[in-house]
């Protein structure tokens, strides 16, 4: 066998384990399809099937690109894309751009393989995003949609505005990952410039088992009365959670059709929003933070007051939560747990396209934007 022959016979080995392959970046097409068309003329590999629903483009950097890498593996079992992972890295030798390939072997019993999707990394130094909206509008897979999954709130934001927005089907975005509430607005005129293009917010997702279950106080025999005549919302948080609380608020604000009055800093280094409800009525909002057992949301605790009577829910551990309201003793309930990749599945199905979160997106800006200019520290 040539040394040619054997290099090939040795990429394409790890290719069929799933490991990264080192190619030049304008043979990207040609080293897979030359990979693909011996695995499906290899009989020891079993059954291969290609298979893309998405194109997903990830950009990121260096120091994050093992994670990226990471939630990329854990995404593919579940929703075949070809992901094209776009890393900005100071490290990165010379000013070229470097790429490899790979793809996403699930073994299955008796032997057999089933190749789900494959990966391209393109890996350059600062700068180099100047190239990545051609790299990606030549890399897509023609007549697959695409997304955007902008993790990253640092990255440049040419990159995505002038290179990645033009072919972005779907823009997933994560407040939860926001610094401060100034991203927040950040990601608000974001959404607005995308529609009528869908915009999913893994922050949001997070939060629904919390809302379903905070939700979930007011149906029958309780009913919406409560809400409707609220005094007081408290909402706790982790600290940096500061977002993840305002949406919790909005969410509420909006569906209840609360309007913002003013905002204050308070002095154990929270909030305080002062709303007026649809009849006329006051109600006072408050995001606090604090310590405590949460997951990725970083909310500790919903409380809404409505008269003498409080509707609350404490989480207690990462999945565990206990609620009280005034008909019935307080009891515990478990919380469904997902991880990063779940979310990320999730944004990239229905439940990406949720009309409800633009509204609360626009909302929660409002009571931002409501913060006196005294308030430097948190601008």
């Amino acid at each position: 066998m040539s040394p040619e022959a054997e290099k090939a016979r040795a990429n394409f080995e790890r290719f069929a384990r799933g490991e990264p392959i080192a190619v030049d970046v304008g043979e990207i097409e040609r080293e897979l399809g030359s990979l693909w068309q011996q695995a499906s003329h290899d009989g020891g590999t079993g059954a291969v099937g290609r298979a893309a629903l998405w194109n997903l483009v990830i950009p990121t950097r260096g120091s994050a690109l093992a994670q990226t890498k990471a939630l990329v593996d854990a995404i593919a079992p579940a929703v075949p894309v070809r992901a094209i992972i776009l890393c900005l890295d100071d490290a990165a030798g010379g000013g070229d751009l470097a790429a490899t390939i790979e793809s996403h072997v699930i073994s299955q019993p008796g032997g057999g393989r089933t190749v789900y999707s494959e990966e391209i990394t393109l890996v350059g130094p600062a700068g180099a995003e100047a190239h990545f909206g051609a790299m990606v509008r030549a890399l897509q897979v023609p007549g697959v949609r695409t997304a955007t999954l902008w993790l990253d709130a640092g990255m440049p934001s040419t990159l995505l505005v002038r290179e990645l927005l033009p072919v972005t089907r779907r823009l997933v975005v994560d407040t939860g990952s926001c610094t401060g509430p100034l991203h927040l607005q950040d990601l608000e005129r974001l959404a607005a410039r995308t529609q009528p293009r869908p915009v999913s917010d893994l922050g949001w997702l997070r939060l629904g088992s919390f809302r379903l279950l905070f939700a979930g106080l007011f149906d029958p025999p309780v009913g919406g009365g409560p809400l409707r005549g609220a005094t007081k919302l408290v909402v706790r948080h982790r600290a940096g959670g500061d977002v993840s609380a305002l949406l919790i608020v909005a969410w509420l604000g909006q569906l209840l059709g609360w309007r913002p009055l003013r905002a204050r800093e308070t002095p154990d280094g929270g909030l305080r929003f002062d709303l007026e409800r649809a009849d006329g009525g006051a109600v006072e909002a408050q995001i606090i933070p604090g310590p405590g057992a949460c997951d990725a949301s970083a909310i500790l605790a919903i409380e809404l007051h409505s008269g003498r009577d409080e509707y609350v829910v404490t989480r207690d551990a990462f999945d565990e939560a206990h609620v009280q309201l005034p008909i019935a003793p307080p009891r515990g309930v478990k919380l469904d747990a997902y991880s990063d990749a779940d979310i990320c599945v999730a944004a990239l199905g229905p439940r990406g396209r949720d009309p409800l979160f633009a509204r609360c997106l626009e909302y929660a800006g409002r009571l931002w934007s409501l913060e006196p200019q005294a308030a430097g520290s948190r601008r």
